[in-house]
């Protein structure tokens, strides 16, 4: 049985009166920042065009053949592409890989084959060309849903010839209560330092740490790195494995809490007001000129992570080197 989340209800209807109208585009873009579900959608939307027995919302009744063999992960009649390792590129013999699937005719007598892509932007431009190809010759009953949180990224061409569905985070005031829902306490904190995606905001809630621990590591960890005491290299490794673009939104945040907590104003509203001594403790040893200086790197590193397929390890060890050297206040 599905289970569309609340901000996803307008999507999943637009998609579901296509299909009963016969309307489907042969390819599909779901678009919106990470966090949002648009995976969890896409499963589910491939699970409702294979299902024998739809609910009268277009979802799946998960309990027919189709449902099940989708559920096991071997119905032949979908195809799923992502990298081949987390974070690698989605690689040109992956896609061709899809000729031979695409020419087939549908196994089951719903007469649909699904094709999931994601992240689609992780295409390298081989992979990307090749797909091209195979969107300017659609086969009949088959729909391809490429997945993105970074569209730009992906060639003009293939933008043209998808339907784009796009995903935008809900009101705090739905995400909090769902977040609720899910037993989350201090979920409005979650979903600040998750910039508003509930699923985002989830993850990390049911993470063993709590915000404050993982605020109190972050800032000991930078305050060993100004001592010279943990090297730049090992901290963006770690970094990377935890998310690079989640690691240097922090950091922008710290920063700019730090410039405030440095022009005297020592009220100021902290996104995790329990480590405001640590965060005193900056401003008084940073000179503001350095700081402000400083977070137009941070805002560059946030732009290329979340628009190019940058090297986030060698990015990281720039943004810590830099922070390494900001100068101290003169006594």
């Amino acid at each position: 049985m599905n289970t569309i989340f609340p901000w996803q209800a307008e999507q999943w209807q637009q998609l579901v009166s296509r299909k009963q109208r016969g309307q489907l585009p042969h390819a599909i873009l779901l678009s919106g920042a990470e966090g949002l579900g648009k995976h969890q959608f896409a499963e589910q939307f491939a699970e409702s065009m294979l299902c024998h027995n739809n609910g009268v919302n277009g979802e799946a009744c998960g309990e027919c053949r189709g449902c099940l063999l989708v559920k096991a992960g071997s119905h032949p009649d979908i195809k799923r592409i992502e990298p081949e390792e987390a974070g690698k590129a989605i690689k040109i013999d992956q896609i061709r890989a899809l000729t031979s699937f695409t020419v087939l005719n549908a196994q089951f007598d719903h007469g649909y084959k699904v094709i999931l892509i994601g992240p689609a932007e992780n295409m390298n431009r081989a992979a990307a060309n090749s797909l091209l190809k195979t969107l300017e010759e659609p086969t009949k009953n088959t729909i391809i849903i490429l997945l993105t949180s970074a569209p730009q990224r992906l060639l003009a061409t293939i933008l043209s010839r998808c339907q784009r569905i796009n995903f935008i985070a809900p009101s705090y005031t739905i995400a909090t209560e769902w977040l609720e829902r899910q037993s989350v306490s201090k979920a409005r904190q979650w979903l600040e330092i998750a910039d508003g995606a509930p699923l985002a905001a989830l993850n990390m809630a049911r993470t063993d740490e709590s915000i404050e621990t993982q605020y109190e590591t972050g800032l000991l960890t930078l305050g060993a790195l100004q001592a010279r005491e943990k090297d730049p290299l090992s901290i963006a490794a770690d970094w990377q494995k935890k998310g690079g673009l989640r690691a240097v939104k922090w950091l922008t945040n710290w920063v700019m809490d730090i410039i405030r907590l440095s022009q005297g104003n020592l009220q100021v509203a902290l996104a995790c007001p329990s480590q405001h001594s640590q965060l005193v403790n900056f401003a008084n040893q940073l000179d503001i000129a350095g700081l402000h200086a400083y977070l137009p790197h941070l805002y560059e590193a946030s732009r290329l992570l979340s628009t190019s397929q940058v090297n986030q390890q060698l990015l990281l060890e720039e943004i810590l080197i830099r922070w390494a050297a900001l100068p101290k206040n003169r006594l």
